[in-house]
């Protein structure tokens, strides 16, 4: 980002509409050298309504220059803090060649929001076509990169509201022009306005953003500016006035060809002239299609407009092609005359030989294409409502509920460090016992998606079709967002209806049942979910056994008989209903890959892993072929083959796959995308599983630096990786540098969650095995005085986390000569074991074997005969066949062990 130093002359305005006054616009710029976090100021760029941008270099974690924009009219209080983290996800989600990459996002001290974004060294839009001369069709090829770059933020969730040719840069490379989009700091700057403030540049607002109601801006404001825009490229003169516009009745906007028929002669010949095209060629153009084009994104009635930034340059491209535009009235000479500058040659050639006949086939085309015309114009409306709904959906999928967690508790923090420290106290203990990205999730649930589902109630109560359908797509967001339960409820809601309304056996009624069952399975409900499909089946006895919807039901009831415990029979069912579906639909059908897919990972769960990477190494293959190499199944295919080759021994072809899976994700979308990150992640610790240590650890500690600088210290995916580098310097024996990493991750989530956030709890537990490991027990016990009742009341005894702890407290105690608390200690963690897992799970049978030995030790034989009686013997006298393969290593273990002491217990007898 760049621009000329001193104000913008069309800047940005920030004006107060209703409500509180906005505050005091003015304020002293920074100097150069002044600090704003991790940024040093160099020099100021220009000033507007909405703050100031200056030229800043980062100092760490990399140093490179970067265009700073300061919002210095707006202070955060812990609300909007909220939304401003939200917002920050929105734009550091955005990707594209024509958006100026937004790095970092944060706010000052004092609470003042700043953006630190991409450098452009480029002009403004308008600027560069004049002075490099640019031909008509070079300045629309150029609109249209512009028009794709919104139409990408769009998609993401994020309207510019400041569309404008300041905002509009270009640069040269390689002897190519390149737009950059930059300052989408308006977005945030206006969601946190909540309807008082109006923010833009006048000249270029539309008028539903102009008349200060901000609930009316939307995508297609955006779309209003981009016409301006356009208006000021083709004159090179900008509209008369803010606001002109064209409605249907009358029209208030004077178009571009009319526009240049009001300027001196000489003014618009030397316009056309830059342009490549006599005055009179581009008076026509202009008339002919590009006034349209204009008149149809400056509609004064949103819903005229074109749809999306991607429908202007869809047309815009239309033209450069020499096919009918979308604006144009259709009729027939017009598009019939399309079509001949598209084919003069081939036309002309032909047309002695045709003219009889077209002069019939014309009044046929005519009718044809009217009726056409009409269908078209009702699938494009239908097709435009469904991508509204769409886009809307998407943006609630994609919030990041966790980061949304943390900037609330951020904000509260930020709220009570101006309090008095009775109240900062109280604060820091309610985040302590709160789990913030739950109540994130249930402020988006019963604020967004009830008021949603409300309005559903009262607006189309006479469409109960329509509204069906959004409940479902309400449904589906909530599925996203981690609400399975509210989900099936949802999608329970359109089943019903369709059943009323169409029948029980009705396709969109079991497809709307088929949706319930899954959420009700993601939500832990097998039991109800397995009695749903089977009444569902029954419903479906009419579709044909290869019918792809009635072999998703088949399979999801499988998978609940699995969730019930009976793996066997879901295996059954679930290898009878692949060789189905092979057979009738063939093996390379997807829905037949999909079935082979949850039978193999069925089988691995069930330890025969052998048998189902068998399956996964058939399927991945086929996924690539049928599906394509980056579909989202076949990279998920790939990725369990990884696991299952790591768990069958085969580390090396485990790394294979895991490092063209990286491949993949880097050619897809950059080597630093979180999901590319992840996959770096995963690579690094197949390294480590594969006994291969100081391979993987260059991959981590180059995952934790790039974490670090794309996503920031403290986001979670960081944490994440900075938690797998400590364990990679523990199996490396570097004890002092998993610690100190250690740290580093305890600080971060004690600041950000709060002690006693079940995420700190982990790390603090983790921190305590690496002390045992490191054989400094009397530190390890130390750290459980405290961490251990936290533990218990936080996660409760049946947690794998408490349980790690209880363990730890009992070997500890044992290292340091403590046997009685030992034995304590175990006796508590077998109850809980117990209790959680079972009285013939390994885990629970090797604390009560380890209990024994102590029991033995100190003379309690009678104890640790019972003991020994009730859990470990029953394991020990289990045929090799019915046990699952922990169960044979732990027997193997103990039978070793055992057999070794009672060696050295005869030799010592003996005198050797």
């Amino acid at each position: 980002m760049s621009m000329p130093t001193g104000d913008d002359p069309d800047r940005t305005e920030l004006l107060a509409t209703r409500g509180p006054a906005a505050g005091d616009a003015g304020g002293e710029a920074l100097a150069p050298g002044a600090r704003l976090g991790r940024y040093r100021i160099e020099a100021l760029l220009g000033r507007g309504g909405m703050g100031d941008v200056y030229r800043a270099e980062q100092l760490e974690p990399v140093r490179r220059t970067v265009a700073l924009k300061l919002l210095r009219r707006r202070r955060l209080d812990a609300r909007h803090l909220a939304y401003f983290e939200v917002e920050r996800q929105l734009l550091a989600q955005m990707r594209h060649p024509a958006i100026a990459q937004v790095f970092d996002a944060d706010t000052t001290a004092d609470g003042h929001p700043f953006f630190a974004m991409e450098f452009i060294a480029g002009s403004p839009l308008t600027q560069f076509c004049e002075e490099h001369g640019l031909s008509l069709r070079q300045r629309i090829e150029l609109m249209i990169r512009v028009c794709e770059g919104v139409q990408h933020a769009h998609q993401k969730g994020v309207v510019h509201r400041d569309l404008k040719p300041g905002n509009l840069l270009v640069d040269e490379v390689d002897g190519r022009a390149l737009p950059k989009i930059i300052d989408f700091g308006i977005a945030t700057a206006s969601s946190m306005a909540e309807g008082r403030e109006v923010a833009g540049t006048p000249d270029y607002m539309s008028p539903e953003q102009a008349g200060g109601d901000q609930s009316l801006v939307d995508t297609r404001s955006d779309v209003y500016s981009l016409g301006v825009v356009l208006y000021e490229m083709l004159t090179g003169q900008r509209p008369e006035a803010a606001g002109e516009t064209r409605v249907a009745s009358t029209q208030t906007l004077r178009l571009p060809s009319e526009k240049l028929a009001t300027l001196p002669p000489g003014d618009a010949g030397r316009i056309a002239h830059r342009q490549g095209l006599r005055l009179a060629d581009m008076r026509r153009t202009l008339r002919n299609e590009l006034d349209w084009v204009v008149a149809r994104a400056m509609r004064h009635d949103r819903g005229e407009r074109y749809a999306s930034a991607g429908a202007l340059a869809d047309d815009l491209q239309r033209y450069l092609d020499g096919r009918p535009l979308a604006a144009v009235p259709a009729s027939r000479r017009y598009v019939w005359g399309k079509f001949m500058r598209r084919h003069r040659v081939g036309l002309a050639a032909a047309s002695v030989a045709l003219v009889a006949l077209l002069g019939g086939l014309a009044m046929s085309l005519y009718g044809l294409q009217q009726a056409r015309a009409q269908r078209m114009i009702a699938e494009q409306r239908s097709a435009e409502l469904e991508k509204v709904a769409a886009f809307q959906q998407s943006m609630l999928e994609g919030i990041d509920i966790e980061a949304m967690g943390i900037g609330m508790a951020d904000g509260l923090r930020g709220q009570a460090a101006k309090a008095t420290p009775e109240a900062r106290d109280a604060v820091e203990e309610a985040l302590a016992h709160a789990s913030t990205a739950d109540i994130a999730r249930d402020l988006i649930d019963h604020n967004i998606l009830a008021g949603a589902e409300t309005a559903i109630a009262s607006d189309f109560a006479a469409e109960p079709g329509l509204a069906a359908d959004l409940r479902e797509s309400v449904a589906k967001v909530r599925e996203a967002l981690g609400l399975p339960e509210a989900a099936a409820t949802g999608y329970r809601q359109v089943a019903d209806y369709r059943e009323r309304a169409l029948g029980a056996s009705a396709v969109p009624t079991l497809r709307a049942r088929a949706e319930q069952a899954s959420a009700m399975l993601a939500a832990a409900q097998p039991k109800p979910a397995h009695a749903l499909l089977e009444q569902t089946l029954s419903d479906a006895s009419a579709l044909p056994p290869d019918d792809p919807l009635r072999i998703r039901l088949e399979m999801d009831q499988a998978s609940a008989t699995s969730a019930l415990g009976d793996r066997k029979t879901a295996r059954k069912a679930l290898e009878s209903l692949y060789d189905r579906s092979r057979k009738a639909r063939g093996e390379r059908d997807p829905t037949t890959m999909d079935v082979e897919n949850t039978l193999a990972i069925l089988l691995g769960r069930m330890g025969e892993a052998e048998l189902g990477r068998e399956h996964m190494e058939k399927l991945v293959p086929m996924r690539r072929e049928v599906l394509g190499p980056d579909h989202e199944d076949t990279l998920s295919a790939l990725h369990n083959l990884a696991v299952m080759r790591i768990m069958t021994g085969d580390s090396e072809g485990a790394l294979s796959l895991q490092r063209e899976l990286v491949a993949t994700q880097t050619r897809r979308l950059g080597a630093e995308h979180p999901q590319t990150l992840s996959e770096r992640g995963n690579l690094a610790s197949m390294l480590i599983d594969s006994g291969k240590p100081e391979q993987a650890l260059p991959v981590a500690l180059s995952v934790v630096e790039a974490t670090t600088r794309v996503l920031g210290a403290d986001a979670p995916q960081t944490l994440r990786a900075k938690l797998n580098l400590s364990s990679l310097y523990a199996r490396l024996g570097r004890f002092d540098d998993t610690l100190a990493m250690q740290l580093e991750v305890i600080e971060a989530r004690t600041r950000l969650l709060g002690p006693r956030h079940p995420d700190t709890i982990y790390i603090l537990v983790n921190r305590i095995a690496t002390l045992s490991q490191a054989e400094r027990p009397k530190e390890a016990l130390a750290m459980l005085e405290t961490v251990l009742p936290m533990a218990r009341e936080v996660l409760g005894d049946r947690h794998p986390q408490t349980q790690a702890a209880m363990q730890f407290l009992a070997e500890d105690s044992d290292a340091v000569g403590d046997t009685p608390r030992a034995i304590a200690a175990y006796r508590e963690l077998l109850a809980a074991r117990e209790a959680s897992l079972g009285a013939d799970d390994e885990r629970t049978v090797d604390t009560a074997w380890q209990l024994e030995g102590l029991l033995l030790a100190t003379g309690e034989r009678e104890e640790a005969a019972s003991v020994r009686a009730r859990y470990v013997t029953p394991l020990l006298e289990t045929p090799d066949a019915r046990l699952d393969e922990d169960q044979r290593k732990f027997v193997a273990n103990v039978r070793e062990t055992e057999a070794a002491e009672a060696l050295q217990a005869r030799q010592a007898g003996s005198g050797h």
